[in-house]
């Protein structure tokens, strides 16, 4: 009797510790700017910060990892240059009109496998304008998958319509289960 009455306080007891626990919402302040989704989504269907991927892929030649706005011509070129420096020739840079946008860059850096990828998931205005957040997923080849024993640079150049504005990055990194 006394081992049943054990355990039957021992579940309530764990079953009160989950709904206190679980009720435990932390509400706090941000100083920052107000980032939403409900004004994101508004401001992208509105037009207001449109994103084009302009290049992606998995042998960039810059090793370190950088995230980057640039926002003329000369900066941009000498960008690309650096990016496609390890090929025989360098692409064409796709054009750009620096005078409605500017190019978002963001590259990984040095990776000592194929299998990792970036991509630019959304890009937030602020719910004051002035600042745009680009949010991007880093993926990761999971521990199962079969990957080149190569060295990569993965990256990602996309154009977004946006001139003085203050960009913040935001990464997050999913693994991909093969």
């Amino acid at each position: 009797m006394p081992e049943l009455l054990f355990h039957r306080l021992t579940i309530l007891l764990a079953t009160l510790l989950l709904v206190a626990v679980g009720g435990c919402n932390g509400v706090g302040t941000n100083d920052g700017p107000n980032f939403t989704t409900e004004v994101a989504t508004e401001t992208l269907r509105a037009g207001a910060v449109n994103v084009d991927q302009i290049d992606r892929g998995q042998y960039g030649d810059i090793v370190e990892g950088t995230q980057t706005v640039l926002r003329d011509e000369e900066t941009y070129a000498s960008f690309w240059e650096r990016l496609h420096a390890d090929r025989n020739s360098v692409p064409d840079r796709p054009e750009v009109d620096f005078e409605e946008k500017v190019v978002v860059a963001i590259v990984l850096g040095r990776r000592s496998t194929g299998g990792y990828g970036v991509e630019i998931d959304e890009v937030l205005a602020s719910d004051g304008g002035g600042r745009i957040q680009v949010q991007f997923a880093e993926t990761v080849p999971g521990n199962d998958c079969v990957v080149t024993q190569a060295l990569t640079s993965p990256y990602v150049l996309a154009t977004v319509e946006a001139q003085d504005e203050d960009f913040t990055f935001d990464g997050a990194e999913e693994t991909r289960s093969c």
